[in-house]
């Protein structure tokens, strides 16, 4: 009898299952619409409601407040970011999340709007670095990447000034260690170089000289080499590395080691303001060599090859107005380390580099002087180890050479008078 049974569980749906298909299928549209009825309600809710609703006890209830706070936006920024000690657990961290991402889109806006050169837009040291590098697209559109990628740095500038320092060696050390890929340096945003540059710069931010000394790796890596280059980048950003420099300068900075290397990256990359760090050096000629040298690329740069770089700087970035303070050294005769030479009986005095400035400042001819030695080098200008004579008898004429050739100068406009 049972064989000759219909199944109906197999070959028709039971009025029950066909029940519970139904809802299923009407659940997601039911959802929606308890969903869209309170999101309504919580439009009326005050701003301190839709936060005590983050610990609401149904999930739709604590999402709609959560939704309804983005929704409103700036207005909910002070209630949620108290919000974050709330007792309730998950009141804080829904709270937390929220602040978090209304700070987000708060900044963005506010640095779109900025960008269209809306003058009514306040940015954390934003007036101070105006005063110092003007106001166009090209330096907002450089201040945006500094704060971008520097935001806590800058605000603690300006918020919290005895904490820079500790934050600017912090920041500059892991710069200087970012890691490497496939053996290629980790790129360096121009927007984290300029940050630097600008906060210290600041006079009244303390910068000590551990901390200042750590920006001597940013001046190595080739991301600021390109950016400085960069014909489309390169007006804001140079100004703020030349403030950065004649800040320090007065302000007295920067350590031996620290002069060079800057005075070696305005070289390499002729920037101009790289004259008064050279003037600086021989200012300070009276310091003794053994106070005042260090080891660069495993060679000791002792005063005298200091006074010699900064020579050969104003040589090359500077113009004729700097000779005086050149031919102040012509009675120089300080001997350049011997390491330098080419040979034994070469040698190198320092009067030797004063008069080759001179000579390239007056658009003479060294070789015609007596350097014929001499080889061009792309960043010092000349190759160190090819400038200096054989013998004081050359070093002796080529000086005579040189004051025979002034003093007929001196006499023509007599003649034609």
């Amino acid at each position: 009898m049972l064989a000759g049974k219909p199944n109906h569980n197999l070959s028709t749906p039971s009025w029950g299952m066909l029940f519970v298909l139904l809802v299923g299928a009407c659940s997601p549209l039911l959802a929606q619409e308890a969903d869209e009825r309170i999101a309504a309600e919580l439009k009326q809710a005050s701003s301190q409601q839709l936060v005590e609703l983050l610990g609401a006890d149904e999930y739709p209830t604590r999402e709609a407040a959560e939704a309804e706070i983005l929704t409103r936006g700036e207005e909910m920024v002070p209630l949620v970011q108290a919000a974050r000690t709330s007792p309730d657990l998950e009141i804080r961290i829904r709270a937390t999340n929220l602040y978090q991402q209304l700070l987000t889109r708060l900044r963005n806006d506010q640095l779109k709007r900025f960008l269209k050169m809306d003058t009514s837009v306040e940015l954390p040291g934003w007036k101070r670095f105006q005063q110092q590098n003007g106001d166009d697209e090209a330096t907002r559109k450089l201040y945006v990447a500094m704060l971008q990628r520097e935001w806590d740095l800058l605000t603690t500038m300006e918020q919290q000034p005895f904490l820079i320092d500790y934050l600017f060696f912090q920041r500059s050390n892991k710069l200087s260690n970012v890691p490497r890929f496939g053996g290629q340096a980790f790129e360096i945003n121009e927007g984290s170089a300029a940050a630097m540059f600008f906060v210290a710069s600041q006079a009244d931010v303390r910068i000590t000289q551990p901390s200042m000394d750590q920006l001597r790796y940013l001046l190595a890596v080739p991301q600021l080499t390109g950016d400085l280059q960069d014909p489309h980048s390169n007006k804001p950003l140079l100004s703020v590395f030349e403030n950065w420099l004649k800040a320090n300068i007065e302000l007295g900075r920067f350590s031996s080691e620290m002069r060079y290397i800057v005075l070696s990256t305005c070289m390499r990359e002729n920037i101009p303001s790289g004259t008064l760090l050279a003037q600086q050096i021989l200012a300070d000629r009276a310091k003794p060599s053994s106070e005042d040298g260090f080891v660069q690329l495993n060679m000791g740069i002792n005063a005298e090859q200091q006074m010699m770089f900064a020579m050969l700087a104003l040589a090359k970035l500077g113009s004729q107005k700097n000779i005086p303070e050149i031919e102040a050294f012509f009675d120089d005769t300080s001997a350049i380390q011997s390491q330098l030479a080419i040979g034994e009986e070469f040698g190198t005095e320092l009067r030797d580099v004063a008069l080759l400035a001179v000579l390239h400042l007056s658009g003479e001819d060294p070789k015609e002087y007596g350097f014929s030695r001499l080889a061009n080098d792309p960043t010092y200008l000349y190759n160190i180890r090819s400038i200096g004579f054989l013998s004081n008898e050359e070093r002796s004429a080529a000086f005579e050479k040189w004051q025979q050739a002034q003093k007929q100068k001196q006499e023509q406009p007599d003649k034609k008078s």
